[in-house]
């Protein structure tokens, strides 16, 4: 059963350089007494009118944190939405969502309890396919697609060890191919959002602790490295420094025409920063600052459109309060003017342990591109205290 809402849209009218008008509904269908949180979004590749989104739902007042993905559809360039009525997994998190080709969604996440449980599921004529297992002990799981092919990563615990976990499975066909790859000895690590080359994979991943696996560090000293894996082989290279000042946020690995941008909090997580290199070298520009706070400063998307960089972040403007930002980037790294994105988000003790898990709403957001020069947000935001999810659609000119 699905329940359908229609929203009116509230127009902004923005003089901007790159952006002609921004277009956002105040509030998308949700569960009674729950709250959305982080979020990620599709669209298909032949319909490019349909929409998937795919929140973190949380229930704040219960007695033990419960939370699940939420599921909603639009038919219609996110003029209305309708919501599926379903549980995927219990106590579920880090929800992911591609789509590919064969106008098949594809949509992963953990259900974490004491086991880890990863799980993709694939979406197509109105149909759900049976979950695929992925086994036990994943976190920081991430999902992409070259439109044919899915790829699954997530850090893997196994005896004692932190391992990456790879999985690929070519859309409209049944299970998958998956490989688990000891890296840092074992160390304490975190897999980011990989981004597709033209054989390779680009893989960045922030360390926290030395190479040889020992001496685990503060949670705001940790390093970023790159590594580069064989699309058919599953073979992965030597370990190249990114950067040294990584802190805890969310990190962000961007191929713009086959050069990488690497967008990233620094240690003491007052920065949000951006460097570039080609994809064959191996020294990286000096970081450009995005933004910076004297509080808290989270990266929440970044995407490369019409040959510039896409950054949508979240600034704590005083304590408490939180405003989302969209701004672009240029190719050689010129920043360009932030505009605000949606409401001033100034969450509420309602919100029970949500709120100190994600003041901001959520590690990340969904965003994406048509092939009509619009983009596509999705986000959590609190203006009147209790976080519920918005949507947002931008004309570029």
């Amino acid at each position: 059963m699905k329940t359908k809402v229609i929203f009116p849209f509230l127009f902004l009218g923005t003089c901007l350089s790159w952006c002609q008008d921004i277009k956002f509904v105040q509030s998308l269908p949700f569960p009674n007494q729950w709250i959305s949180s982080e979020s990620s979004l599709a669209i298909s590749v032949t319909a490019p009118n349909q929409l998937m989104a795919a929140f973190l739902g949380v229930h704040p007042q219960a007695e033990k944190p419960e939370y699940q993905t939420v599921i909603l559809h639009s038919y219609n360039h996110g003029k209305s939405w309708t919501t599926e009525n379903r549980i995927f997994s219990n106590q579920a998190a880090d929800p992911w969502l591609v789509g590919t080709n064969t106008d098949e969604f594809v949509f992963s996440d953990i259900s974490e309890g004491n086991d880890f449980h990863l799980k993709t599921w694939s979406y197509k004529d109105g149909l759900w396919n049976s979950a695929l297992s992925h086994g036990l002990g994943h976190d920081h799981t991430t999902l992409i697609t070259d439109r044919n092919t899915d790829f699954l990563f997530s850090t893997q615990r196994k005896t004692k060890k932190k391992l990456l976990y790879v999985s690929t499975h070519v859309a409209d066909t049944l299970g998958f191919r998956s490989k688990s790859i000891e890296l840092f000895n074992g160390c304490d690590f975190s897999v980011k959002k990989p981004v597709l080359l033209k054989n390779h994979i680009a893989i960045p991943v922030v360390l926290r602790g030395s190479l040889n696996g020992e001496s685990a560090q503060n949670f705001r000293q940790m390093t970023s490295w790159l590594f580069l894996l064989d699309r058919n082989t599953f073979t992965i290279s030597a370990p190249e420094l990114i950067t040294t000042k990584s802190g805890g946020k969310h990190h962000i690995l961007v191929n713009g025409n086959e050069e990488l941008y690497y967008c990233f909090t620094d240690m003491e997580r007052k920065r949000l920063e951006v460097i570039k290199k080609a994809t064959l070298d191996v020294s990286w520009s000096l970081p450009k600052t995005i933004t910076s706070s004297e509080h808290l400063v989270n990266l929440d998307a970044a995407i490369w459109h019409n040959n510039s960089l896409v950054v949508i972040y979240t600034k704590e403007t005083k304590p408490g309060h939180f405003q989302k930002y969209i701004l672009v980037i240029s190719k050689d790294l010129a920043i360009g003017s932030a505009i605000k994105l949606g409401p001033e988000s100034v969450p509420d003790s309602r919100n029970g342990w949500a709120l100190r898990a994600w003041p901001q709403g959520g590690d990340y957001c969904g965003l994406v591109a048509s092939s009509n020069k619009l983009l596509y947000v999705v986000w959590s935001a609190a203006p009147d205290g209790l976080f519920k999810p918005y949507f947002s659609q931008i004309q570029l000119p």
